[in-house]
């Protein structure tokens, strides 16, 4: 089980800029992690991220050369590694923070956009949240899936209920709501604005002997920029969803 850093914040008096969600991050060599906020008060922010994300090393201050790199753990990587952690303050629309873990520890701070679907940002190996010399660490929201949809192929109602439960980027679900028997949705993931799931089919227990489930295939479905629709594929069928409920 994957252990994960926990992020904490204050926002300044005024209108709190929202980053609650999931966020698809990626830094100026091209690392790669997850961050989920979640708001527990009007102005205190806690979410977590993929544990050692930020691990530096870097030269001696003074001859003008700083190296900084990102560590990303596998999303099932099942080894228990220390707890990493961010803690920080918004002030208008910046998030300006500070990071350690086993293994390294500095500042950072994160510029949300007037839309609040991205932010840019920096992060440094020393205690100044202004300081770049780490390098960029920007993030754009993640596809909320959470929901209800309505799927079509071919120009047909393919679905009239897919459900799907999104915890962070991961997704599980069902085919259609009243026919849990159709087909079940597990081991989704979301990568970037595109959601693989496999889909399988439960088995009746034969007495006391347990009968695995049957892969019946695999979905691959990519959000559009609106957050209310996708198209993608579903057990091989070209197929597109709009959304009927649950939260965008």
């Amino acid at each position: 089980m994957m252990l994960a850093g926990t992020i904490k914040s204050s926002y300044a008096q005024g209108t709190p800029v929202d980053f609650r969600g999931t966020w698809n991050t990626i830094t100026g060599t091209g690392k790669k992690m997850v961050i989920t906020f979640e708001t527990v008060r009007r102005t205190s922010v806690t979410g977590t991220y993929a544990r050692n994300g930020l691990t530096a090393s870097f030269k001696p201050p003074g001859d003008g050369s700083v190296t900084a790199f990102v560590k990303v753990s596998a999303i099932r990587d099942p080894t228990a590694q220390s707890l990493s952690s961010i803690t920080g303050t918004v002030t208008d629309n910046v998030l300006r923070f500070k990071w350690i873990e086993d293994g390294g520890r500095g500042a950072g701070r994160f510029t949300m956009s007037a839309d609040g679907r991205s932010f840019q940002g920096t992060f440094s190996l020393t205690d100044n949240p202004d300081d770049t010399s780490g390098g960029t660490w920007n993030g754009t929201r993640a596809p909320v899936f959470h929901g209800v949809w309505q799927t079509t192929a071919a120009g047909k109602i393919q679905f009239p209920e897919l459900l799907f439960q999104q915890s962070g980027n991961q997704v599980v679900g069902s085919l259609f709501g009243n026919r849990p028997d159709l087909g079940v949705i597990r081991e989704g993931a979301i990568d970037g604005n595109t959601l693989r799931f496999k889909v399988m089919r439960a088995q009746p227990a034969l007495g006391r002997r347990y009968v695995p489930d049957i892969l019946m295939g695999f979905g691959e479905l990519v959000m559009n920029p609106d957050g209310k629709s996708f198209k993608g594929t579903i057990l091989g069928a070209a197929t597109s969803g709009t959304r009927l409920g649950g939260r965008q």
